[in-house]
């Protein structure tokens, strides 16, 4: 696609990096759009786990943002109000494309879709929302020492696969 495509072209690309290491499918996916928009200039849709790519690309004149859009429903059988905030929601994929980024993952409950038990759903979101913390503001709720486990996150971040190791069994421990 990146060789032959022209101006006429419509080049449809998903997931592209997906099964690499988090730096090289970032890599290999912001060269890829960069190549398409600058090179080829051709129409493309081109759909991307690597949410860093938004960023990139958000104030580009050429470049349009979209999601698949879906309608979150409360369950009316909840039976505590304070429970993990997916538990009781039911998500209906619209096939719809929206404009902007995607406001909120909605992994938990693919994972729920797919049948995986709720313990293993709830330890997921726990730790999903401990890795967004820090990524985000540098703070994670569930860890005393901050400062270090950000420290670990840099340098898992930067490849060192025993790094990550150590932060997922401190994580699972919880």
């Amino acid at each position: 696609a990146l060789r032959g495509a022209t101006r006429r072209s419509l080049v449809i690309m998903d997931e592209l990096g997906r099964g690499t290491s988090t730096f090289d499918g970032t890599a290999i996916a912001h060269a890829t759009v960069r190549h398409l928009v600058g090179r080829n200039r051709c129409l493309s849709l081109f759909a991307t786990h690597y949410h860093s790519l938004l960023e990139d690309w958000k104030d580009d004149e050429v470049v349009r943002l979209g999601h698949m859009e879906c309608f979150v429903e409360e369950n009316e059988s909840a039976e505590k109000p304070d429970e993990d905030e997916n538990r009781d929601k039911n998500i209906t994929f619209l096939y719809t494309l929206g404009e902007g980024s995607c406001p909120k993952s909605f992994g938990i409950n693919v994972a729920r879709l797919a049948g995986l038990p709720e313990d293993v759903l709830n330890k997921a979101k726990q730790v999903s929302e401990s890795f967004e913390a820090v990524m985000n503001d540098g703070t994670d709720p569930s860890q005393s020492s901050d400062s270090a486990l950000r420290d670990e996150v840099a340098v898992a971040m930067e490849g060192d696969w025993s790094s990550v190791e150590r932060i997922w069994e401190r994580l699972q421990k919880d």
